[in-house]
């Protein structure tokens, strides 16, 4: 029997989640956008707005669709979290404890306060450990506000309530294989990332998650060949094709195969930057690493400079901020720089949640422009200040490094001013 209605449905992963559907078509349908929604493949959007249509009191559906504006991480989707939020609290429309939960925690995210949001995910965990949809919002926002021991807390605290046999456990074995990435436990994370894996291959959130895993190992050999063997389950209708690809590419780097990473840019990142933040992110990441290694990055500098002045939102995510940052810097966009960082000076001092993750922000953007002009003792001073803070700033471990080998090439170039400085002296 299902969570929806009491109809049997034998493709309902999610039957534990305690969303109440319609009928069976729309219990149906909610499975698919959950599914396209956990697995990160697919759009969840399109597969469950018809049935709202069809079906507007069915408040689960809108609260998933409230749930992919809140992981968007970005000011873009808080229009359709609003109406979605909305919806669910219409007129006439009865909500379960869970739902009313639900629609809380999202409010905080829409309100500006994403550590709210993350407190009332993982209450709803404690209250309802088989909600999946929670756990991963709360992992979501728990990451957003650098709050990283929590994204293994949370599947600790679900575990006891789960067994393999229950639907939906590969969900759950790729979140814990992140949450274990990101905790340092890179084995742990790798076999759960794997077992997720065995049991639905085309799971792009798993292969990010074991990508996270091995980059922890600093196995970038066995990475490489890793997203190689998988490509066809994440380079495809997949909201992380970008991210996956990001990864894929830096193993390549690491491995000594910088004109394959500078390819799997050129072919699977810089044609969809213009579709969000992340997705320029991602290309931001790599184009620098490959320039600090040495690579021309020819026009992309321009092409990702002009793509952040539709995607900036200064002050809503640090992390997105700092990236915007070096593509205007790296672009030699100076005006477009001044601009991000006093915008979201202006932020910093007038709202209060995230004071602190701006104020780091800036920092960054201060390291960043200081390696761009060549001040390259300032920067790495400036990144040596930042490194307590950089967990405030957003993303992840791996994605952090960028940071260390900027803190690294500073130091290399410094090196070689000192000694050229010196030859010059001595021939003279």
């Amino acid at each position: 029997m299902n969570r929806f209605t009491g109809i049997c449905s034998s493709g309902a992963r999610s039957q534990l989640m305690g969303a109440r559907a319609p009928d069976h078509v729309a219990a149906e349908t909610f499975d698919r956008a959950l599914d396209a929604f956990l697995r990160t493949s697919g759009d969840p959007l399109t597969c469950i707005q018809p049935t709202l249509l069809e079906h507007p009191h069915f408040v689960m559906g809108h609260v998933l669709v409230a749930s992919v504006g809140v992981a968007a991480k970005h000011p873009r989707m808080l229009p359709t979290l609003r109406a979605a939020l909305e919806c669910a609290q219409a007129p006439g429309i009865e909500a379960t404890e869970q739902e009313r939960a639900h629609v809380v925690a999202a409010q905080a995210w829409r309100d500006g306060q994403p550590e709210l949001a993350a407190e009332r995910y993982t209450a709803i965990l404690r209250e309802w450990p088989h909600d999946l949809l929670a756990l991963r919002l709360a992992q979501s926002c728990h990451f957003f506000v650098g709050r990283t021991p929590m994204l293994r807390e949370v599947i600790e605290t679900v575990w006891p309530s789960w067994t393999e046999s229950m639907p939906g456990y590969e969900y759950l074995l790729a979140m814990a294989a992140f949450g274990y990435a990101e905790n340092g436990d890179d084995g742990e994370a790798e076999a759960l990332g794997n077992r997720a894996l065995a049991i639905q291959p085309a799971f792009p959130f798993a292969i990010h998650a074991v990508a996270h895993a091995l980059v922890g190992r600093g196995s970038y050999r066995q990475g490489a060949l890793f997203m190689q063997q998988h490509r066809r389950h994440w380079d495809r209708n997949s909201q992380m094709v970008s991210h996956n690809a990001w990864h894929a590419a830096m193993f390549e780097l690491e491995s000594g195969q910088s004109a394959r990473a500078l390819e799997i840019l050129d072919e699977s990142i810089m044609p969809r930057i213009t579709r969000a933040a992340s997705d320029a992110a991602d290309a931001t990441a790599l184009l620098w690493r490959l320039e600090l290694d040495g690579i021309d990055p020819g026009a992309r500098w321009s092409l990702l400079s002009d793509c952040w002045v539709a995607h900036a939102s200064p002050g809503y995510w640090p992390y997105l901020d700092v990236h915007a940052a070096i593509a205007f810097s790296a672009a030699r966009h100076t005006l477009r720089a001044r601009m991000l960082e006093q915008a979201i000076s202006v932020r910093a001092r007038e709202i209060e949640p995230g004071r602190e993750a701006r104020a780091a922000a800036l920092f960054a953007l201060r390291a960043v422009e200081a390696f761009s002009a060549g001040a390259h003792l300032e920067a790495r001073v400036t990144l040596c200040g930042l490194r307590s803070a950089l967990r405030q700033i957003g993303g992840s471990d791996a994605q952090h490094e960028l940071f260390s080998r900027m803190f690294a090439e500073a130091g290399r170039r410094l090196r070689a001013q000192t000694t050229t400085s010196a030859e010059w002296r001595v021939a003279a």
